[in-house]
């Protein structure tokens, strides 16, 4: 009897310290980014929803492939092309400060505004987009674990691109709220992980759909403004005009999407959610993640409004998260 029961105990531990080869990881992964991009393209490959791939560590492997694939895109892309456009752009006064914020920021405009498009595209066209109550109704019986490729393919590379982002946060120059952005990006990983595996997939992708768009004209807006520091005169006068309208448009859909509908979400995953089903661990989990992001939505509203009254007062928008040392290129000069 000991030896017969030792055999399921043993077979189940090797299953959990198991790893998918890279021939399965490489093959989930080529699937779901085919119907990933069939879906936008209209020719999604027919295939019913599957439930996240616990064997071997499938899917967990799959999203650490894909972050080294973001992360490589973003670096590559920025050092060879974005960098050496923006040295022209800016001209031969700017600093080499200047030129990798404004490839920062070029760069996550790219990010931003691809995943708004995506988001977009799959979050609403998902039979269970609205009411709210479609988010939550499925549990008991299963179905709200399981995704399309298209669907998985996009919640995993947005999970990728934020892991990345928590690397590249390292490398880039600091921020002044260079904690609260790694706090941020911990917390997005975590909660897409968290509720990918315990079919929260619905209230995240709903999420994710409401939180990028406003970062989009953000970014455009401090490439008008590096451009007009840079550059002076009278196209700084034409930068900075710009730079202002885009903010107004960062802070307009900031306050719809991020103070608007994103706390709905967060009411509805209070108490719309256990009306349909007892919550667990991994369900407080996620309440407790979407609250640390909700906070977080309010603490950079406030600095929006910081720049907002300055923009009254003084008639010109700065970055108030802008990194400290601005102008840590030229010599600090002696008394």
């Amino acid at each position: 009897r000991t030896g017969a029961s030792a055999l399921p105990r043993s077979s189940s531990i090797a299953t959990m310290v198991s790893i998918a080869s890279w021939s399965t990881v490489a093959g989930e992964t080529a699937r779901i980014l085919v119907a990933f991009f069939g879906f936008l393209t209209g020719d999604e490959p027919k295939a019913k929803p599957r439930a996240p791939i616990t064997e071997g560590h499938t899917d967990v492997l799959v999203f650490l492939l894909l972050s080294a694939g973001v992360f490589f895109v973003n670096w590559g892309l920025r050092k060879a092309v974005v960098e050496p456009l923006a040295a022209k752009l800016l001209g031969a006064k700017s600093t080499k400060s200047k030129v990798q914020k404004f490839a920062q920021s070029c760069m996550e405009m790219v990010f931003y505004g691809a995943f708004t498009v995506f988001g977009a595209l799959v979050v609403p066209g998902q039979t269970w987009f609205w009411p709210s109550k479609l988010w939550w109704s499925d549990y008991k019986s299963g179905k709200m674990l399981f995704v399309t490729d298209a669907l998985k393919a996009y919640y995993l590379l947005y999970a990728a691109r934020y892991a990345q982002g928590i690397v590249s946060c390292l490398i880039e120059h600091k921020r002044k709220d260079f904690w609260e952005m790694q706090m941020h990006h911990i917390v997005t990983v975590s909660l897409i992980g968290i509720s990918y595996a315990f079919g929260w997939n619905r209230v995240g992708a709903v999420v994710m759909a409401l939180l990028d768009p406003a970062d989009v004209p953000l970014h455009v807006a401090k490439q008008f403004k590096y451009v007009g520091d840079a550059r002076g005169g009278k196209t700084q006068k034409i930068m900075q005009t710009g730079a202002d309208i885009f903010f107004v448009v960062f802070m307009l859909l900031f306050a719809v999407m991020r103070l608007g509908l994103y706390p709905y979400v967060v009411w509805s995953s209070t108490f719309e959610g256990p009306r349909h089903f007892q919550y667990g661990a991994g369900a407080y989990a996620c309440v407790a993640l979407l609250f640390v992001l909700l906070g977080l939505q309010v603490y950079w509203f406030a600095l929006i409004l910081k720049v907002a009254i300055k923009v009254i007062t003084s008639g010109a928008a700065e970055d108030v998260r802008s990194d400290d040392e601005d102008e840590e290129d030229e010599p600090k000069k002696k008394k």
